[in-house]
């Protein structure tokens, strides 16, 4: 079974679209240090030639196909090609700011994507652009639900490579194996002995691939499923936290905010 696991780091939902534009070839179009501090920025490149200078990224010729990715507070300056100006689609969107590290999350995205499927990103920014201008009812909630398609494809691009990888294969076994004795703890030690790799060796290529140590991936993993018990309406949270492997009651529940940003207690059905 292929797992995607190195794209289990990213976790966040789009909440606001701010707006879906598109914008046909013009010569003359062009912005300067152009900063959106309310929302991050998707742009796909439809048509023709477009020059960017951002940070780490300074005169880059974009190509039909390619996706830009501006984190809120990002400066950019772009310009059309004189001879073959740009045609482009791009979305301003927000996403739910949590205690999981949404920010880090994003910062970690690359900005620019090539090679990316084309054909099917350019349908769903076409798709997105559509639903945005009907305005039909429900729109915004499938304007969301296309960012979010968009955002997932290009995590999978950006984190699948790493996923096949002779180390990283070690290290998707030990993930389905604490997944799946979720109760257990493993120390750093055992799991690199399971993976023979030496102990950096191991908290390197762990950290690497998730994104989290492994001691952060262990906890995700409990909080994840006591989360789903709570929510279940299966388990309090004494319960919650016995099935998932935790003694302590007040560790777990200072645990469970840290890595959900609320109280246990939150979770639990009334």
């Amino acid at each position: 079974m292929t797992v995607d696991t190195y794209a289990d780091y990213f976790d966040f939902t789009v909440t606001d679209i701010d707006y879906v534009i598109q914008r046909d070839p013009n010569p003359s179009w062009g912005i300067t240090a152009l900063v959106n501090d309310h929302s991050h920025i998707l742009v796909y490149a439809a048509s023709g030639i477009a020059h960017y200078n951002f940070e780490g990224h300074e005169r880059l010729a974009v190509q039909p196909g390619d996706v830009l990715f501006f984190p809120k507070g990002t400066p950019h300056t772009g310009r059309a090609d004189e001879d073959e100006p740009w045609s482009f689609l791009s979305v301003a969107f927000d996403v739910t700011a949590d205690a999981t590290g949404t920010q880090k999350q994003l910062s970690s995205l690359h900005n620019v994507y090539r090679g990316a499927p084309a054909k099917q990103l350019s349908a769903q920014f076409t798709e997105l652009y559509v639903a945005w201008s009907d305005k039909k009812p429900g729109y915004l909630i499938r304007c969301r639900a296309i960012t979010m398609a968009i955002l997932y494809e290009l995590i999978r691009q950006q984190t699948l490579p790493h996923v096949y990888t002779p180390h990283a294969q070690k290290i998707i076994r030990l993930i389905e194996m604490m997944q799946a004795n979720y109760r257990e703890s493993y120390s750093v030690t055992h799991l690199a002995e399971l993976a023979g790799l030496s102990h950096s060796h191991f908290r390197s290529i762990f950290k690497d691939l998730t994104g989290l140590t492994a001691k952060e991936y262990q906890h995700r993993i409990k909080i994840t499923k006591a989360k789903e018990f709570l929510l279940s309406g299966e388990c309090n949270v004494t319960q919650a936290a016995t099935r998932t492997g935790f003694n302590d009651i007040y560790y777990f529940s200072r645990l469970f905010k840290k890595v959900e940003g609320r109280n246990p207690s939150d979770f639990t059905k009334r």
